[in-house]
């Protein structure tokens, strides 16, 4: 039995993405990180299959929140943009019902582009892109949606 071409180019297109950098990125799953002004940073970052919508084999939120929890900005590709074939997207800086699509080039350039957006949020608000010594593990909160979208 033979399978589809587009089958076999999404599994090449995976697994030719679980390289060493996509690998990093997977270990940064369920980790929350506690910036010196109470902000934090978490990651949920579940394998899924690939798919059209998602070709490199990740459903991801990257999220920013205040001492409230509330979110600040985000990358992630847990819903489809509007109008719009694509998947990966970030939130915009305290305005994160404004979706911007995302080009996804890597692993290491999503984590790069991620803490880029961070730092400068930190700019603008004048507070320091300082983290606490300490990650803690991230745990399902009451409020938390079972889907990967924040």
């Amino acid at each position: 039995m033979s399978l589809p071409h587009c089958l076999i180019y999404r599994r090449t297109i995976y697994l030719y993405m679980l390289d060493e950098a996509m690998r990093r990125l997977l270990d940064f799953d369920r980790r929350r990180y506690w910036l010196s002004n109470g902000w934090s940073i978490r990651f949920r970052i579940p394998e899924v299959e690939a798919t059209d919508s998602r070709p490199h084999g990740i459903k991801y939120a990257f999220t920013l929140h205040d001492v409230d929890r509330t979110r600040l900005l985000g990358f992630d590709n847990a819903h489809g943009i509007p109008r719009a074939q694509a998947y990966d997207h970030r939130h915009r800086f305290r305005r994160t019902a404004d979706l911007v699509s995302y080009d996804f080039r890597g692993a290491d350039e999503l984590i790069c582009d991620f803490f880029a957006a961070v730092e400068q949020a930190c700019r603008q608000e004048g507070v320091p892109f300082e983290f606490e010594a300490d990650e803690v593990e991230y745990v399902m909160e009451a409020s938390d949606d079972p889907d990967v979208s924040d």
